[in-house]
């Protein structure tokens, strides 16, 4: 059982540590690179042992020996992608000799990166090369090593780390590393579990077979990461995110969910300042809005660029596909071939055309601050699909009106509208939103699961930590793949609305416009005369009683 495992209990000492020490706010890096520290260690540190077991000779002694040193690097290289070149580098190593130390904070954020190799290929070595850069400038170990309460603290909460055992499958070492983002040891954005749910879900009934996925504003990756569960392998993803430490979670989260960071491409940028990727066109996007898209005007030139640039590539790609016969995958995943696209877009004016694409009334898309938004469209692929949650208030405000209007009208981009529940302290209502290029269908699916919904319980609660987050249970997401996939009507739940209607409503695509939920108690007239008579006769016993009281008591009107 859970509560027993070694991991469950030492969750709960952590947590139970957070409430006690004042701890630094860079306490979040130490938990980063701790687990990541811990994770490299014992998973290479377990095979190493397991294939030296019927060898007759210790891991130290392995080391020593040129022979087998090479042999375990060329293991270690080809299985992990990165090798410890000291034996003595091993977390537990270091925890055993060095921890009574007053430097020991000193050896324990250099030993790890001195001592980890990665191969050159690998994407590997990059993403922990700005992890250890970011450690060397937010982390004063001096400060730490001359206050003796809070080195005591930071030390327990490494030491804590290091007891974890890698492979307790009763409570995993990974969903340790989620419980733990949810406490108040760590301040990561993170994505609500069951908005990424339903993302996840609307792009697999669509798609089970993705190439690229794109989160451009993924927060702790678990709209991506649920997407993974629900399709096959070989998928390469790619997202954003402008908070460096969330940025950097997200990305230990990856590595230690086992995921190939050489199949990710994620970036700490902001999303609303250039939504493209390295030139990529994706198969499926995913995402949360922020809650708030404002003063980004700024950006909003460089989004038109980018939206000429991409309409540019388009036609050249075309002509490529018509007039050479080049595969169009060859022209989307070949980096050789993207570097001679970027090359020619450059030689390409296409700053003279960045202004031309919203004329007459939709000029003034040039200056919406959902522009981002048109632009990730244009970045999927002619048979992509594109989930994202957004506020309530995009439907019906009157300032984006022309902007739904170039969206359904003129675009045709816009295949469902689902009203979702709302958790208990959000801070606003939300709707999920499908696009899908090149559609046909002259119409809009809407869908209210706001109120009729079942939810289950979240595998990331836990004794001590309050903050909710629901989970959909698999009836309500049966019913809304299944209202989805074949576009059902169900009363007082879906309904399928003529975008000529909706041009009727100027463009006002409120959920409660089109799904009517509204429920009225039915009364019965025999039920209200049955009522009736017997108010009226308790009023007559009633007044009876009052007039024999009256006469009693002698009095007269």
């Amino acid at each position: 059982m859970k509560y027993d495992s070694t991991n469950y209990k030492i969750l709960r000492n952590l947590i139970s540590k957070s409430r006690r020490f004042n701890l630094p706010p860079q306490i979040d890096y130490v938990i980063i690179y701790t687990f990541l520290y811990k994770y490299c260690s014992d998973s290479l540190k377990d095979h190493f042992l397991m294939a030296i077991q019927d060898k007759e000779i210790t891991l130290d002694e392995a080391y020593r020996d040129g022979y087998y040193q090479e042999l375990l690097r060329e293991d270690a290289m080809h299985l992990f992608g990165y090798h410890f070149e000291n034996p003595e580098a091993f977390i537990d190593e270091v925890i055993n000799k060095n921890y009574s130390d007053r430097f020991f904070l000193t050896d324990f954020f250099r030993v790890f990166p001195d001592n980890i190799t990665f191969d050159e290929k690998s994407k590997d070595r990059e993403y922990f090369k700005l992890l250890f850069k970011t450690i060397r400038e937010e982390i004063s170990v001096k400060d730490f090593e001359f206050d003796n309460e809070m080195n005591l603290a930071i030390k327990e909460i490494i030491f804590s780390i290091s007891k974890l055992d890698l492979f307790d499958n009763a409570f995993e070492f990974r969903r340790v590393f989620d419980v733990i983002s949810y406490s108040r040891l760590m301040n990561v954005e993170s994505n609500p579990e069951y908005v990424s749910q339903i993302l996840s879900t609307l792009i697999s009934c669509e798609k089970t077979s993705i190439k690229s996925a794109y989160d451009p504003f993924m927060k702790d990756g678990t709209s991506l990461m649920k997407l993974s569960d629900l399709c096959e392998t070989g998928v390469t993803y790619y997202g954003k995110e402008e908070d460096k430490l969330t940025y950097l979670y997200t990305i230990a989260r990856f590595f230690i969910n086992i995921f190939y960071l050489d199949h990710v491409v994620f970036k700490n940028e902001d999303a609303t300042q250039s939504i493209d990727i390295e030139g990529a066109s994706f198969d499926a996007i995913l995402s949360e809005i922020p809650v708030s898209i404002k003063n980004y005007h700024s950006a909003n030139k460089n989004q038109s660029f980018e939206i000429a640039k991409r309409s540019k590539r388009g036609e050249l790609e075309d002509v490529l596909i018509e007039k050479f016969g080049i595969k169009s995958d060859s022209l989307s995943q070949d980096a050789d071939w993207n570097i001679a696209m970027e090359n020619l877009l450059q030689k390409i004016d296409v700053e003279e055309d960045s202004n031309e694409e919203f004329t007459g009334e939709y000029g003034s898309l040039k200056d919406n601050e959902f522009l981002f938004l048109i632009n990730l469209v244009d970045s999927l692929k002619d048979d992509g699909i594109m989930a994202v949650s957004i506020s309530q208030n995009f439907l019906y405000k009157n300032s984006l009106q022309t902007l739904r209007k170039y969206l359904t009208h003129e675009k045709n981009y816009i295949d469902t509208i689902i009203s979702i529940p709302e958790e208990l302290g959000r801070r606003r209502p939300e709707v999920v939103i499908v696009f899908k290029k090149n559609r046909t269908d002259d119409d809009i699916l809407f869908i209210d699961m706001s109120k009729q919904f079942k939810t289950q319980k979240s595998a990331k609660l836990f004794p001590g930590l309050f903050r909710r987050n629901l989970i959909l249970a698999n009836e309500t997401i049966n019913k809304m793949k299944d209202v989805f996939i074949n576009k059902l009507t169900i009363s007082k739940f879906s309904n399928v609305i003529k975008l000529d209607e909706i041009a009727q409503n100027d463009f006002n695509l409120s959920v409660s416009r089109y799904v009517d939920t509204f429920e009225e108690d039915f009364i019965r007239l025999d039920d209200l005369t049955v009522e009736k008579r017997e108010i009226d006769e308790n009023i007559e016993n009633l007044n009876l009683k009052i007039e024999k009281m009256m006469k009693e008591l002698d009095i007269r009107f």
